[in-house]
């Protein structure tokens, strides 16, 4: 397909856990039924440590922490290496005329390069390239519990209210309104399509997540897309998620490498939760939530107004009542040591499966070995001789 005089990039630019990883596994899935309707998501061959290779935007972002030695040699590549993306970017127009990138990371990280938007919209119109900037946004108190949930899940041991009163807190971008209006001055409101990441707000065909995506591009999802039905970024909560704060206090249980611990616990809360009807899990209390909330009313109003053009000022329309939530309150040891438990046994039956397995291998390894003890053929062995020896 040939591109028309003005090619557009639509860079979907998170936030972070707003369905971000489903979203960037569903394109590459279609990439063929994407590019027949003229929207192309490209992998540019950059692979960086620790990031999903669909996270093709990646490189737009991407610091490198680095010796002050080798600072403006590590800079200069990153520097080439953005307008290399760029000038593929223009290659591809040449046969699309809708490209689509996806990193959530811009949206924390596009401070690590001085003057990102307006240097990228300069750069893209400079190749006949329109943009379009895509943002979801979570309502600020639940970003703060998955965030939360996600990083004991891989290591942290502090209560919440220490997390909440920590550093780290202050990593993320939750005004989004002072956020949305630095891009805006940027790269005009024009060319800044804002979705809220809430089930009952999600447009387009069957109101999911990625239908709604595919609304912001003008496509429908229908029957001939394909999606996966392996859940991403699983979530622990409750009384899994707090063992696994507590065994985090122990050094082993803090490295990838024996995160067996929320695999099992994954395992068991979904058996849980099959049995019974389970409520969601919160971190915040009912008062907690209201004032922190409190915070962002004002701003989360003004987005509404201007960007979505609701007169009522509502962004987001989940309701917050004290009896929607199950409270992360201290669990009795009887539930604790009895998941533990469950946990053991599950170990137990993957180590014996590893077990079997090692011991069919080596039966296999043995069975060769007596094989090649058997007398060979003299005509064989001769031949085997000659091969080894080039013996003539």
């Amino acid at each position: 397909m040939i591109a028309s005089t003005k090619a557009r990039l639509y860079l979907h630019i998170g936030t972070p856990k707003t369905g971000t990883t489903a979203i960037q596994n569903f394109l590459p899935m279609n990439r063929d039924l994407l590019e027949e309707q003229g929207f192309c998501y490209p992998d540019f061959g950059y692979r960086f440590y620790g990031v999903n290779q669909y996270r093709n935007a990646h490189f737009l972002v991407h610091r490198k922490i680095c010796e002050p030695e080798s600072e403006a040699e590590v800079r200069k590549a990153e520097d080439e290496r953005f307008y290399e993306g760029l000038d593929k970017i223009k290659e591809l127009t040449n046969f699309y005329p809708n490209i689509i990138m996806s990193d959530e990371n811009i949206w924390n990280g596009y401070k690590n390069r001085e003057n990102f938007w307006q240097v990228l919209k300069s750069a893209l119109s400079e190749r006949g390239i329109d943009l379009k900037v895509i943002v979801y946004l979570r309502r600020q108190d639940l970003v703060v519990e998955s965030y939360y949930a996600q990083r004991v899940k891989i290591k942290i041991n502090d209560s919440f209210q220490d997390y909440l009163d920590s550093e780290d807190i202050m990593y993320f971008k939750l005004d989004y309104y002072t956020q949305l209006k630095e891009i805006e001055q940027a790269i005009g409101k024009e060319n800044i399509i804002v979705r809220v990441y809430e089930k009952k707000q999600y447009e387009g065909n069957g109101s999911t997540l990625i239908s709604d995506f595919l609304n912001t591009l003008g496509l429908e999802l229908d029957e001939r897309y394909v999606s996966s039905d392996i859940v991403v970024n699983t979530r622990l909560q409750g009384k899994y998620l707090e063992i696994k704060r507590i065994l985090n206090r122990i050094d082993c249980f803090r490295t990838r490498k024996n995160n067996w611990t929320a695999k099992y616990l994954k395992i068991i809360q979904d058996e849980e939760e099959k049995s019974k009807s389970s409520l969601k899990c919160a971190y915040f209390t009912y008062e907690q939530r209201i004032a922190f909330l409190e915070k962002y009313k004002e701003g989360n109003e003004a987005i509404a107004r201007e960007f979505l053009n609701r007169e009522d000022g509502i962004l987001f329309k989940a309701g917050i009542r004290k009896r929607d939530w199950e409270y992360n309150k201290s669990y009795s040891s009887e539930e604790l040591v009895l998941i533990c438990g469950k946990m053991l046994e599950l170990h137990n039956e993957d180590m014996k499966n590893k077990l079997a397995n090692m011991e069919s291998e080596l039966d296999s390894v043995k069975r060769q070995l007596e094989y090649a003890k058997r007398p060979l053929k003299k005509k064989i062995a001769s031949k085997i001789y000659k091969t080894l020896f080039k013996y003539d």
